[in-house]
């Protein structure tokens, strides 16, 4: 399952541009154990400087929450996390230093983006709607925008670096039409 997975990554990043993105601003994409008080990231898709960043996250001991409606989304179990999954810090260290120099991140869904972002510590960067970015004679079409992203490009929902990407894509094409 996750060789598929590292396969459709390479393919990403061989077949889209991603270069053509260093102007976006960062955008971030969690994957998280469910939807509940309780639930934690278990990956992180970045954008940053026109490059894709993935991890999968292991969860921490502590970190019992799980959803089979989650794991079906996103095909992953929670036992394929534990084994392949980066810990915690190493996922801090790295997303920290991807984002240095940057103090505003982008994201779809800003609440539960920095609810899963403190899960993995403490970052000096404030997590923004990507709204904003969006002008206003495409606010309305936006989300049918970032539909068509996943189309044209082959992407798969629910995949953090996928759907960051997609989001990324979505800014670039309304910022260009």
């Amino acid at each position: 399952m996750y060789a598929h997975y590292k396969l459709l990554i390479k393919q990403v990043a061989n077949v889209i541009p991603v270069s053509n993105l260093k102007h976006i601003p960062p955008i971030l994409d969690f994957e998280a154990s469910s939807l509940s008080d309780c639930s934690y990231p278990i990956s992180a898709g970045l954008i940053v400087n026109g490059q894709i960043h993935h991890w999968l996250i292991k969860p921490k001991p502590e970190w019992i929450d799980w959803s089979l409606e989650s794991q079906a989304i996103h095909g992953m179990k929670r036992s394929y996390l534990i084994e392949t999954g980066l810990d915690v810090d190493h996922v801090y260290d790295e997303m920290n230093r991807t984002l240095a120099g940057f103090d505003v991140v982008y994201s779809d869904n800003p609440s539960w983006e920095s609810r899963w972002l403190s899960h993995l510590g403490r970052f000096n960067v404030e997590i923004k709607d990507i709204q904003q970015l969006i002008p206003s004679h495409h606010k309305g079409l936006w989300k049918t925008i970032f539909e068509q992203q996943f189309q044209k490009h082959l992407l798969v929902h629910h995949r953090a670096d996928h759907d960051a990407l997609a989001l990324a894509l979505t800014i670039q094409h309304t910022q260009n039409n």
